[in-house]
């Protein structure tokens, strides 16, 4: 992921400003170019109305929209050397994301989220956790209350021993553009295993870090495998005991059975992270364990 494009989607809330903030601070690093796109949700903005007054009420929200985008445009160019360019698009937020995520052929989307006691009706809710399933391209989930920090530590979670450098490389460029120290764990539900199985991914894990490093070319890593009935909670515990700064996580194609039934860890995690979450994109078609 040679970043050079990333897309902020915004509807002017505080938690998007944060997640604006967040990209805004990686473009020092990346000298990456930031896409702000907002988007009016007719249905939302204008649902129930008579249609000469919904044609006032849509143009008075679509001029507001556009005053707001060219402030912090004018704003960011004032205070930050980074490229900005705003858009405005009407119709539903997911698809128009995506859309302008090809149409631009965006390297990360950054978006905010207000966590699992958060406001689940907002696009910054349930949408971001939707658009991880989604998007081709690696989403960054900033939570709500997080502040700036350039990160320090990395974390690779899975549940799998990822070995497809396409995959890993957004964690590679990471890790060097912040020069973060990286870990690297492999969860096993001890409710779906034996003591044989976590008896053999443990010792997996000596092999596993090997392979890493030279996939990731480099000796600096730290490995270990975690085992719990709980992932998200023994996620946090681990990130809390290791002063982790950032998380990163691979989503996979599953079915709808699943999906429906059985909730993926990453989406799960949107939910519950105090700490920047990058979601990258499987390449092959694989259920997520």
């Amino acid at each position: 992921m040679n970043m050079k494009k990333i897309l902020v989607p915004t509807d002017f809330s505080s938690c998007a400003a944060n997640a604006l903030n967040f990209a805004v601070q990686a473009s020092r690093f990346y000298r990456a170019e930031i896409i702000l796109l907002h988007v009016i949700d007719r249905t939302e903005v204008l649902y129930g109305e008579y249609p000469d007054v919904i044609q006032e009420r849509f143009k008075a929200a679509a001029n507001d929209a556009q005053e707001k985008l060219d402030q912090i445009k004018a704003s960011i160019a004032e205070t930050e050397s980074i490229a900005i360019r705003t858009f405005q698009r009407e119709g539903e937020v997911d698809e128009l994301i995506l859309e302008l995520s090809d149409e631009m052929e965006i390297d990360l989307i950054v978006m905010g989220t207000f966590g699992i006691n958060g406001i689940k009706d907002r696009i910054w809710g349930s949408k971001t956790a939707a658009l991880t399933g989604k998007s081709s391209v690696p989403v960054m989930i900033i939570p709500y209350e997080y502040d700036w920090k350039q990160p320090e530590k990395m974390l690779l979670a899975t549940s799998r021993f990822e070995e497809d450098r396409e995959v890993l490389k957004p964690i590679i460029d990471l890790t060097g553009a912040f020069k973060a120290d990286l870990f690297a764990v492999v969860f096993t539900d001890e409710d779906h295993a034996d003591a044989a199985l976590l008896m053999e991914r443990g010792l997996h894990m000596t092999s596993y870090e090997v392979k890493l490093k030279k996939l990731l070319n480099t000796e600096s890593i730290i490995t270990g495998h975690l085992s719990g009935s709980k992932f998200e909670d023994t996620l946090q515990d681990y990130i809390q005991n290791n002063g982790i700064d950032m998380l990163a996580m691979i989503t996979y194609q599953r079915s709808l059975w699943d999906r429906i039934f059985r909730p993926s860890a990453t989406r799960r995690m949107s939910y519950h992270t105090t700490i920047p979450l990058l979601v990258i994109p499987a390449i092959k078609d694989v259920e997520e364990e």
